[in-house]
């Protein structure tokens, strides 16, 4: 498989628009290699992931978290210059979905709510929606020349085709139009997807504690830091992986009776201590799940390909 096919099939989950201004997702480090027979998918671009993947013979390494935050060069022998001589020498592409992985809510981030057969699940901080446009195309020879768009087609009326597109669809249509090819576009107002960060919803029944707590302890969640007071019964939940402390008051906002994230700092604590309970299950857990069963979907969709996947298991520093 072509690296741009790859990076287009992941950009397809991990879209590069919902990335955080602040972010760095995408390619991280470029290589020469024009065929990926074997990705490896893990957490973080570490040192001794990085060394585990050449020992895979990868030759492309799909990460959550990038490399860096800010551009830097290699002046110092530390790990980030390690990384960069083992990927540049063994031509092993290193690919970033970091917060362009977190904003879909259809991706594997909501793992936990699906895991837990949550109903009505919802984003708990929406950062994005977009509407679909129709276009109209009255030129037979382009409707020939966008024929893998017929899934799109709403309406056929004499010479003129009318298509639902949504944005990432609505540039790739108009690419293979011939430049001068008239078209008409109407914004829609809906459909509206929307995108973001966090999940809440509720469970399929209502749960006394130690019941909710068993189903935690059972998906290897761990519940020694908490904050606030323990609920008898839980039916609302809300999570955030990563460090989504901050997202503790819009939790409890819309009515969550637990929330679990990672990272919690004292005074986001003391913000939310006396409005539900937060569990802080760290920074590493829920997304090193989220990896590995974004791996398993990779798998099944690329093995036919000829693309071999190999999750590899990260170490939470805290354990």
């Amino acid at each position: 498989m072509h690296p741009s096919t790859l990076t287009s099939r992941i950009e397809t989950t991990a879209p590069l628009q919902l990335a955080a201004s602040w972010d760095k997702c995408g390619v991280q480090i470029a290589s020469a290699a024009s065929e990926i027979r074997t990705l490896c998918v893990a957490l973080d671009p570490s040192v001794e992931t990085v060394r585990r993947a050449v020992e895979h013979e990868a030759d492309f390494l799909l990460c959550h978290h990038p490399l860096s935050l800010a551009p830097r060069l290699p002046s110092r022998l530390d790990d980030f210059h390690e990384v960069l001589s083992l990927s540049l020498k063994n031509s092993m592409w290193l690919y970033s979905a970091h917060t362009s992985l977190d904003a879909n809510p259809h991706g594997p981030v909501n793992w936990l709510g699906r895991a837990l057969g949550m109903q009505d699940m919802r984003i708990l901080e929406v950062t994005r929606r977009e509407t679909p446009s129709l276009l109209r195309l009255a030129d037979p020879a382009m409707q020939e020349r966008v024929r893998n768009f017929a899934d799109s087609v709403t309406r056929r009326d004499g010479q003129m085709e009318e298509y639902l597109l949504w944005p990432e669809e609505s540039s790739a249509f108009k690419a293979k139009l011939q430049t001068g090819t008239p078209w008409q576009e109407i914004a829609l107002a809906a459909p509206i997807r929307e995108y973001g960060f966090g999940c809440i919803g509720t469970l399929p029944e209502t749960l006394v504690w130690n019941e909710f707590t068993a189903r935690l302890t059972a998906l290897g969640l761990p519940l020694s830091r908490m904050v606030g007071q323990v609920p008898e019964t839980v039916a609302r939940v809300a999570y955030c992986p990563g460090s989504g402390a901050d997202l503790g008051p819009a939790a409890f906002a819309q009515g969550a009776d637990v929330y679990l994230t990672g990272d919690v700092k004292y005074h986001q604590a003391q913000a939310v201590q006396d409005v539900g309970l937060t569990i802080d299950v760290g920074h590493f857990c829920l997304e090193e799940t989220m990896m590995r069963t974004w791996s398993q979907s990779l798998d099944r969709e690329l093995s036919p390909e000829g693309v071999r996947v190999i999750f590899l298991q990260g170490r939470d520093p805290f354990a």
